[in-house]
């Protein structure tokens, strides 16, 4: 049986999510979901399944993504299956589990196209580390992991379109408050600093290549 909870970071649209765990409800009755609720919101669980976490300030992306991971691993799944809150993934469980079953743990499995949805497992959580969590609030912490993979001989990305969300609204949280991507500049030019290009034009083997932020 292939073991993953499945975590969720929000701030501000919980009216997508409580929709999303509607369905949630339905297609996976097995899966523990964790919620890691950042702003405070009127988050409707519609099983005892779905678990809702308080944070009392905005974590950012990177630091939700490692808190959701570490609370799944310690409660001892070995997988995570981490979802934006304003896409749905309306797959039978069975299903999932039949698809996702062929990858081995050193694989983190991506949906085609963004980081909206994926498969982070502990294998590889352990071998990479933790997301850079001074990419904040959001944006590059997911490029700047994806890159550490591939310079991590043992560990690899494998795309699945089993993961592609069915319901599919993207940046539905910068839309309803756009402050939250006022840093995009500042983390792109970070990202820059640290691997020596943008994203697809990394050269340096280590984070820096020796200079000081």
């Amino acid at each position: 049986m292939y073991n993953f909870a499945v975590g969720i970071p929000t701030i501000n649209r919980a009216d997508l999510l409580n929709e999303a765990l509607a369905i949630y409800a339905k297609c996976w009755p097995s899966l523990t979901i964790y919620i890691l609720d950042n702003g405070n919101q009127n988050i409707v669980t519609q099983s005892p399944k779905q678990i809702v976490l308080k944070s009392s300030t905005n974590m950012g992306v990177a630091a939700s993504w490692n808190f959701l991971a570490e609370k799944s691993f310690s409660e001892g799944f070995l997988r995570v299956l981490m979802l934006n809150d304003d896409i749905i993934l309306d797959r039978d469980e069975h299903e999932l589990h039949l698809r996702l079953n062929k990858y081995s743990d050193h694989e983190l499995i991506l949906q085609d196209g963004t980081w909206c949805s994926f498969i982070l497992p502990k294998v590889v959580y352990d071998m990479v580390g933790p997301f850079d969590e001074d990419f904040y609030p959001a944006y590059f912490e997911d490029n700047d992991y994806e890159y550490r993979i591939k310079l991590d001989e043992h560990c690899e990305v494998q795309i699945d379109s089993v993961l592609n969300p069915t319901t599919y609204r993207n940046s539905m949280t910068i839309q309803k408050d756009p402050t939250l991507n006022k840093d995009f500049q500042a983390n792109q030019d970070r990202y820059v600093r640290k691997w020596g290009g943008k994203p697809s034009y990394e050269w340096y083997k280590k984070p820096f290549q020796g200079r000081y932020e």
